[in-house]
């Protein structure tokens, strides 16, 4: 203390002061941090991101338009885009470079505002309306981003909600940020897509049936290969497929079927299984007010046991479900009821695959237990 009270007499105190707090300037902008005090870790970089920011090998561009005097909601937007790339690059080094761009400024050699280009490509903005001093104001705001690499471009929404942006549109919008840049990263920087594989001959509904055309069309087709195979005419799944996909099948799997599969994750492929262990349809709902569930007898029990997991003959009842409507009185008038059937689940956000992933409607949902199995570690257990 004796040392520190002469520091602080002497006139040196203030030019020490002055020093510290250079120094501790220089040190901020050097290195960037964000401390994470979420419980579920909503703000840290996952760790398939940086795998991709990780890998990169040539320089990736991300311009950003969401620079200018933009409403408290989109400003909140902008300064959270800058705070995630700031931390990509902090993992990319020289390979990733951002920029912030007003849609009012003129490309490079070039008479034509960015905004026109967008909305030229489909990049449509939001038309909005700010009530000023001076009189009611008109805004185009684009909250997109261009990524690119080599001689390739590749647009990013940044938001998709509503225009007049709120806090709870603001919280989903940043929520998506990291997959949206890191997804759009990975696919501009990846030279082929995965092979696919998906699974027919066990009941399975067709590719081209309207009961997978979401998950095909809008999520399979942009970003992989999909193949149709099939388990019972093929004598092995080759090691070109990355995955296999086993999509609600009603038939039974054979023996040899299930050894075919195990093999293909014994060498390291993938399997994407969505199944119904119990046969509970909205047909007999919609003839009757009623359900009568069984057991399809897909004889998946022991390769899932191997990998330990167990899918039981349950249907899941919660007070947190969705609503049908019912012909309550059978005049034909229909209300709006709760369906215990129709659980609607919240996730963790523990892990990569459900990071930021709001409330889940399910239907006719089978619980799942695990199981002791040799070499199987669980970590969310």
């Amino acid at each position: 203390m004796g040392l520190l009270n002469k520091i602080w007499k002497h006139k040196g105190w203030f030019v020490i002061t002055i020093a510290a707090l250079v120094a501790i300037n220089w040190l901020a902008s050097m290195y960037h941090t964000r401390l994470d005090f979420t419980n579920e870790k909503r703000f840290t970089l996952s760790s398939p991101t940086k795998k991709v920011l990780q890998k990169l090998d040539d320089v990736v561009q991300v311009d950003v338009f969401l620079k200018g005097d933009f409403p408290s909601g989109f400003k909140k937007l902008a300064n959270s885009t800058a705070e995630i790339l700031q931390e990509f690059k902090e993992v990319a080094g020289n390979k990733l470079g951002y920029n912030f761009i007003s849609p009012d400024e003129e490309m490079p050699e070039a008479s034509v505002k960015w905004g026109d280009t967008l909305s030229a490509i489909g990049l449509y903005p939001f038309n909005l309306k700010s009530q000023l001093k001076e009189g009611e104001k008109q805004q185009l705001v684009y909250p997109v981003a261009l990524i690119r690499y080599k001689d390739r471009v590749l647009p990013v929404r940044l938001y998709n909600g509503i225009p007049n942006i709120g806090q709870k549109e603001i919280n989903s919008a940043e929520a998506l940020l990291e997959y949206e840049l890191a997804n759009g990263i990975y696919k501009i920087t990846n030279e082929e897509k995965p092979m696919l594989a998906y699974s027919i001959g066990n009941g399975e509904p067709p590719v081209g049936s309207y009961i997978t055309y979401d998950l095909v069309e809008n999520l399979l087709r942009p970003d992989y290969n999909l193949f149709t195979f099939n388990l019972n005419t093929q004598a092995v799944i080759p090691d070109t497929f990355k995955m296999l996909m086993i999509v609600k099948p009603t038939k039974p799997f054979s023996d040899q079927e299930k050894l075919k599969i195990d093999q293909f994750i014994m060498r390291g492929g993938k399997l994407l299984l969505f199944m119904d262990k119990l046969n509970a349809e909205m047909d007999s709902l919609r003839i009757k007010n009623e359900v009568i569930a069984y057991d399809r007898g897909l004889e998946l029990n022991d390769l899932l046991f191997k990998y330990g997991a167990r899918v039981n003959s349950d249907l899941v009842m919660d007070l947190q479900s969705d609503k049908l409507p019912f012909d309550v009185n059978g005049n034909g008038q229909f209300d709006f009821l709760t369906w215990n059937y129709f659980p609607v689940f919240a996730s963790a956000s523990n892990h990569p695959v459900n990071k930021n992933i709001g409330f889940v409607s399910g239907k006719f949902v089978n619980s799942i237990d695990t199981v002791e199995a040799e070499g199987i570690k669980k970590p969310f257990c």
